[in-house]
């Protein structure tokens, strides 16, 4: 028998195990503010499983708060339900800007990407695709169920723990998702050849916010925004392949 030693195998790049290796950097993030969620839904009177049963099917951090301070102050059903639909209307926006890396393939693959995707495996993905890598199914797989377990876990984990801890702590975990989730917005921006554009888009949206956050809910205003952000953009990318400014080219 020969005494070589085998090289250490490396991972595909496109493969399942690339992708769960991909959504490692936000595990902190999902459990910072899934132990939060979890916590928060036991000290609202839910048991453990009812806690992970709402995680795993709702599987959305601010529905989920939402949803467990809408139940303590009574709201009706159709109320419950329309403010979830609301809340979470922005992965109607991520997924359609996935879906150009998705032409071609079967409704599986389409359904099972769309389900279990989050903002920040939305950002994830951007990152891989603006680097030219595209969108292969079992790496977003991958990454999509990495993210989902840990997300399952620790709710449980909030769960099983809230009564030992103060709340004012379990509440001022939920900020943590949000500063990894700029984090990744800036990554991205800083990464991307059309940052002119990326700008454009944030500036329009941050503007419509301060304009009709008195005015409407939060989570409708958060939606027009984007909207209104991402159509800026399209316009001026629209005019720009007609010859427009150079300013808004890709950057070198």
């Amino acid at each position: 028998m020969s005494g070589a030693v085998r090289p250490p195998r490396r991972l595909a790049p496109d493969g399942f195990r690339a992708g769960v290796v991909a959504c490692l950097p936000t595990v902190l993030g999902y459990w910072s503010i899934g132990f939060a969620a979890g916590g928060i839904g036991t000290v609202s009177g839910f048991s453990p499983l009812e806690v992970v049963g709402l995680a795993t099917v709702l599987y959305a951090g601010s529905a989920q708060f939402l949803f467990y301070s809408l139940v303590l102050a009574q709201a009706d059903t159709l109320a419950l339900v329309l403010a979830v639909l609301l809340v979470n209307g922005r992965y109607v926006l991520m997924s359609a800007a996935l879906a150009p890396f998705f032409r071609g393939r079967g409704w599986g693959e389409k359904l099972a990407a769309g389900l279990l995707l989050t903002d920040e495996t939305f950002g994830v993905a951007v990152q891989r695709a603006r680097a030219g890598g595209g969108l292969p199914f079992p790496w977003l797989l991958g990454l999509n169920l990495g993210a989902y377990v840990n997300w399952g876990v620790a709710n449980l984990t909030g769960a099983l723990l809230a009564r030992h801890l103060p709340e004012s702590m379990l509440e001022a975990l939920g900020f943590s998702l949000t500063a990894m989730f700029v984090g990744l917005l800036l990554f991205t921006c800083l990464e991307s050849q059309t940052r002119g554009l990326e700008l454009v888009a944030i500036a329009v949206a941050a503007i419509v916010v301060l304009a009709l956050a008195a005015l409407a809910p939060l989570p409708l205003v958060l939606l027009v925004a984007t909207t209104m952000g991402a159509l800026a953009s399209a316009l001026l990318a629209l005019r720009r392949a007609r010859g427009g400014r150079r300013w808004l080219r890709p950057s070198c």
